[in-house]
């Protein structure tokens, strides 16, 4: 009778333990299903948007090696732009992508490439070599203007550019400087440091502040940043993955002043001309001569505008550097993507007590990453912010807007108004430099030597 009873509880847990794994098994296929349901879903209405074509460098996925593993979904450090959807990787959010390329590192199909353009979309890149050098001998562009965005790429590229222009530096005689470098943002301080390594004359001027780009953030604004691997310092982990824009200030600066680096701020690059093996740069403190030229300026410099009689007031801005300094002030912002959606976010902020307006162009945000809508739309439901869609600007005076919005002119009290329609890039400056331009569609990013 005993006997009887260890075989019949043996044979129920046996029972137990399939019915408790075929129910796993179950849920486990319910979730995937809803996963990819939900993935699907954010797929078609980026299409519906139209916000499925990348603005940038990003992961080309061939479904016909990808294996299904979701390995590049984990390794996307920006979010869930990627997902599966029946079962192969989907770049569900392409205007979020930033081309980390950490999805292609982790994929072990080799399913992914990164690439620039689209087979429809195609987009305009100065040619360059593996070196980073244009087709104009001696000319180097790192950085931003190369096409590739991230802090990490641009310290690369600023590094291999002077290593290699310190290494072939020729003749020259009588020039200032072998290298100048334009910019001091991540890829000109890379340079900086990689010149002084080497041991080479060298100059590096920025039409601002120390830090370029990087300055002209938001107080506090997060960087997302990976280890960093610079010339003479090498290479330089964070404590934690967000760090904020006065960090990574202050780590440059340590770097620039341990190394006692070559800088110049408040001096604006004009143009160059090359006469025989020296480059005649021209600057706002004058005429300045090297053997070559690195140029890592990126692309914000030169902000698009209104183009509206009045927008030289100082009400009107194209940055925003320090949210504090706006208090209790009717603000319009104008712009809706990352940048603008933003700069709102900032503003809008209870403690300071601003009346803000973001206005978006057309009827949804352009290229805008979901979790800054979420969080506008949050802000908005909660009497922070005023969303106004398919509204322009008509007319800007000292104390109000003429805004219209859905075809209805409307008068908007006005204290500050915040321009964040992109920057105009700077190719017709490139190509009079005698620069080349290549438009791509789909081609993959060359590795560097």
């Amino acid at each position: 009778m005993l006997m009887k009873i260890y075989v019949f509880l043996a044979q129920s847990t046996w029972l137990l333990g399939i019915a408790f794994m075929v129910g796993l098994a179950v849920w486990g296929m319910r979730q995937r299903d809803k996963h990819h349901k939900e993935a699907k879903r954010k797929w078609d209405d980026a299409v519906a948007k139209k916000m499925n074509e990348p603005a940038s460098l990003h992961p080309e996925i061939d479904p016909t090696l990808c294996g299904g593993c979701g390995a590049c979904v984990a390794a996307c450090p920006e979010g869930e732009i990627i997902k599966l959807i029946n079962h192969r990787a989907v770049l569900i959010e392409p205007t979020a992508c930033v081309g980390h390329g950490a999805c292609q590192v982790a994929c072990p199909y080799d399913a992914i490439q990164l690439v620039f353009g689209t087979k429809t979309r195609g987009m305009e890149l100065p040619r360059i070599d593996p070196n980073f050098q244009t087709n104009v001998p001696g000319l180097y562009i790192a950085g931003e203007l190369g096409g590739m965005g991230l802090i990490r790429n641009a310290v690369k590229q600023g590094k291999l550019a002077a290593s290699h222009a310190a290494k072939n530096l020729g003749g020259g005689g009588g020039a200032q400087f072998d290298v100048l470098i334009v910019g001091c943002g991540p890829a000109g301080l890379a340079a900086s440091l990689a010149c002084a390594e080497a041991k080479v004359k060298y100059l590096c001027i920025e039409q601002a502040k120390f830090g370029g780009t990087i300055y002209n953030f938001p107080k506090q604004k997060v960087v997302m940043s990976h280890p960093l691997d610079f010339p003479l310092a090498g290479q330089i982990k964070f404590n934690k993955h967000k760090v904020s824009k006065e960090e990574l200030l202050s780590l440059w600066t340590h770097l620039k002043r341990q190394s006692n680096l070559s800088m110049v701020e408040d001096c604006r690059f004009i143009n160059l001309q090359k006469r025989g093996d020296v480059f005649h740069v021209e600057t706002s403190k004058g005429i300045m001569t090297a053997k070559k030229v690195i140029l890592g300026m990126g692309v914000r410099g030169t902000p698009r505008k209104l183009n509206l009689p009045n927008e030289e007031m100082t009400k009107v801005t194209y940055n925003l550097l320090d949210p504090d300094q706006y208090q209790q002030k009717w603000i319009a912002v104008v712009g809706g993507g990352n940048a603008g959606v933003e700069a709102a976010q900032y503003l809008c902020k209870p403690g300071l007590r601003n009346k803000v307006f973001l206005l978006v162009r057309g009827p949804t945000f352009d290229r805008c990453n979901e979790e800054n809508q979420n969080i506008i739309k949050d802000y908005e439901r909660k009497g922070m912010v005023k969303i106004c869609y398919n509204t322009t600007v008509e007319q800007i005076e000292k104390d109000h807007l003429m805004i219209k919005m859905d075809g209805k002119v409307l008068r908007l009290q006005n204290d500050f108004l915040f321009v964040f329609a992109g920057a105009i890039l700077p190719f017709a400056f490139l190509k009079s430099l005698g620069i080349m331009i290549d438009t791509k569609y789909g081609e993959a990013v060359k590795a560097s030597s």
